[in-house]
Parts: structure tokens; sequence; C-alpha cells
């Protein structure tokens, strides 16, 4: 009874026509501005079959009139009309939209026999040729791009495969340009474009590749075969690298710094301005008088200075540290009369180029140096400078030292009198003896760590 008033409620308000007979195989339905859903289960409620809308089924309103049709007949007509599937399951009919279907159930061979083909492509990208073929194909259709193996992969009904591959075969034509030359843009995610352009120099013909660093990207032009080639090359190259981080350690070993200032500097009243090339005195009376300062200091010095910095680099890159200054030297032109500025760098500094084996070593090249300025020409530094170049190989977080880097240097300045200072025994007191020892060892400790 309740059957009979809900079906009576929904017949009126679908304008719904029932058939003669109750038992009668023949349905007939008029739907007017109806949701999609409604009119599949107002074709259950007639037929009398479990019929079960999908989700996948698009809220549309649709018009429709139907007379004196099978189940069967209904069915193919709406699925027909708006882009829908049938899959059976024992006695319960599923309706959904036909590309929800067809990838939920893609072995069904029932109503729609839906069936799967693979389209290789030989001059066309499938990700450019989906779209046009997506347009083109019914509703519903499946249309998968594989840019691995360069092909297209459509799902559908029999008819609707044999459409795809004419399709295919038109849009899959060589480019229309002159000479048969394309172009292709490959963007790079983790290496620099000149640089993939320089790694493929002699593997792809000169002029094929353009690099752009702005925008990282490398323009192919060529014939299919040639972008796919190049394209497959960069793709190989354009892996993210690996880094690593070295932490240095520099030390000043035990530096022995001893001075000595002993004898005793003669001057008259000029003294100590610093010109002792002569004897400064003056008469006054009939006396002499003489300026005399008593040198006797001994200085000795013990200092350590410890740098740690750390510096990143990416595998096979060189890395440059320096801690120190940059001293400008100025030279003039003999010829030109133009000046020249040259930078010497005075300090610590350390080259260095890692190399990352596939067991987890680093074989690294380094260039430690250290520099100081020892005095002046003519207002040109004279640099003093302490280096090594070396390649080892080590394991991560194993630690180098590169030690050996020695500085020994002595002074010995004397002052004296003329003649008086060259006195046997008494010369001595007319002398100024100024002594100095300078000794220290410069020893680099660096530690890598893979990133």
């Amino acid at each position: 009874m309740i059957k009979r008033i809900a079906t009576f409620v929904l017949s009126a308000v679908l304008g719904l026509t029932a058939p003669g007979v109750a038992d009668s195989p023949c349905l007939s339905i008029d739907a007017r501005n109806t949701d999609l859903a409604d009119v599949i289960r107002l074709l259950a409620m007639q037929s009398g079959q479990n019929i079960v809308p999908d989700g996948s089924i698009k809220s549309i309103r649709v018009s429709l009139r139907l007379h004196d049709v099978s189940l069967d007949e209904a069915l193919s007509t709406i699925t027909q009309a708006y882009g829908l599937e049938v899959h059976r399951a024992g006695r319960i009919i599923i309706v959904g939209d036909a590309a929800a279907m067809n990838r939920r159930y893609p072995d069904d061979a029932g109503a729609s026999g839906t069936k799967t083909a693979v389209f290789p492509l030989g001059h066309a990208k499938p990700e450019d040729l989906k779209v046009s073929l997506s347009d083109a194909l019914p509703a519903g259709t499946v249309v998968v791009s594989d840019a691995r193996t360069r092909a297209l992969i459509v799902s559908g009904s029999a008819t609707t495969i044999e459409r795809a591959r004419r399709l295919i075969a038109a849009l899959d034509a060589p480019a229309a340009n002159a000479g048969g030359t394309a172009f292709e843009t490959i963007r790079l995610r983790n290496i620099k474009a000149s640089d993939a352009v320089k790694a493929l120099k002699g593997i792809v013909p000169d002029n094929a590749l353009v690099a752009d660093d702005r925008q990282d990207v490398v323009v192919i032009s060529g014939s299919s075969e040639l972008q796919t080639t190049a394209r497959n090359l960069l793709q190989s190259i354009d892996t993210p690298g690996k880094q690593v981080m070295f932490e240095v350690r520099v030390a000043d070993l035990a530096p022995q710094i001893d001075s000595s200032n002993v004898g005793v500097t003669i001057g008259g009243p000029g003294y100590g301005s610093g010109a002792l090339a002569q004897i400064p005195y003056l008469l006054t009376r009939g006396s002499l008088i003489v300026n005399a300062q008593l040198n006797a200091l001994v200085q000795n010095g013990r200092a350590s200075i410890l740098a740690q910095p750390r510096i990143a680099t990416l595998n096979n890159k060189e890395a440059t540290l320096l801690i120190g200054e940059t001293y400008p030297v100025v030279t003039v032109n003999q010829q030109t009369g133009y000046p020249t500025v040259t930078n010497v760098d005075i300090g610590v500094k350390l080259r260095v180029t890692p190399t990352i084996g596939d067991d987890g070593s680093i074989t690294a090249e380094l260039h430690p140096e250290y520099s100081q300025i020892m005095g002046f020409n003519n207002a040109v530094p004279i640099v003093a400078n302490r280096r090594v170049d070396s390649t080892l190989r080590v394991r991560d977080g194993e630690t180098i030292v590169l030690g050996g880097l020695f500085s020994d240097i002595d002074s010995d300045t004397v002052t004296k009198l003329p003649f008086l200072g060259d006195v046997p025994v008494l010369g001595s007191v007319f002398r100024n003896r100024q002594r100095s020892h300078t000794r220290d060892e410069v020893v680099f400790y660096i530690t890598p760590h893979i990133l």
C-alpha cells in the first residue's frame, strides 16, 4: 500500500504515465526538469528492478519522454544521452558516470563492452595530445598519457577505441615547419642550464641546445628523435647533488716570540728624533752635553690563535675560504702612466674540492695557505706565504691534519757610535743590540661531513 502511494506521488510530480497493465514489460516515462538521479530511481520503481544511481552521477536537470519501451531500451537511451555506464552485479544494476565506472570496473564487459588500448606516439607529446583527444571522444572515455613510454592509453567501447585510433593517427603527425625542425623547452630543477649544455656537448649536435640561466631552462631544437634523446639525457643529469660540509680549525701551535733590547743609545740635543747616524753634541762653556739611554729590555711571549670556520659545497664544486684581509697594491705602468690595482689576500686561505664516492668516502683536493706581511718595499708589501697542495681520501667524519707550516725568523740589529763602538772591550759601552726570534707552526684540522 505504501509503495503504491509513493509511486502515485512521484508520478504526479514527474508527469509519469503508468502502463495500462501492471505486469506489462513496457515502460512509459514523462519527466520534465527533473534531477537525473531521480529519473533513474523512477525507472527502478516502474520496472521493479534493483537499479541504484551511483554517487558519481552529476546533479543536472533533465527532461525526457519514453513510451512503451523495455527496461534495456530505457537504460541504453539514458546512458548514451548523459554519458553514463551500467554495471550489473547479480540482480543489482548500478548506473554511474562513465569515467568513474570505467575506472572502478575496468574489467566489466557487460552492456558497455569497455575495452582498453595503448597507442604509442611517434611525434606528438602524450600530455599535449591528451587534451585534444579527450574533447573529441564521447563523454566518459578514459584517456591516460604516459610520458615514460610516450604513449596514450584509451579505455572505452569498441566504437570509441576505433575512433581514438583514427584521431591519434591524424594528430600524431610531424611538425609542419621549415626543415622539420621543432622546439621544446625543458625546465631544470637542480643543475644550472649552462652547465647542463656543457655536459651534453659532443653528445648532441652543436647549436641544438640553448641555455637560459635566468629561467633555468634549456631549449631543444631539432627533429623529434633528437628532442627525445636530449630530453632523456637532461632528465638523467638533472638530479640533486650531494653536499659536503667542512669543519676547519686553524691553530698556531706553541708560537714563540722572544725579543731583547740591551745596550746604550747615545744622542745629543736632537735625541729621540730617530736620526742616530750622526753624533749630535753641543759645546757650552767648554763642556760636552751627551744624552744617553740605557736599554735593558727582554721580552718573551707565548700566544695561540684558533679559528673555527665552516664551509659547505656541492659535490665536485670548489669552495674558497679567507680569514684575514685583502690588501690593495697600486702599481704604475711605466709606459702608459696609468695605475693598476692588484688585490693581495693576507691571512688564512683555503680552497677545497670534494668528490663523494659510492662507498661514502670523500676525496678532497686541499689547498691551504697562510700568509702575512713582513714589510714594505716602496709601498709594496713583502708577503711571506706558507701553503700546501694535497689530495686525500677520508671517511665521513674523519679529520685531516695538515701541519709542518713552520716559520723561524732571527733578527739582530746593532746600533753604535762610529769608531768608539768598535773599540775592543770598551766599545760595548757605545753599542746597542736588538735581537728578536719568532718561531711558530700553523696546523690545519679539516673534518668533512656529508650532508
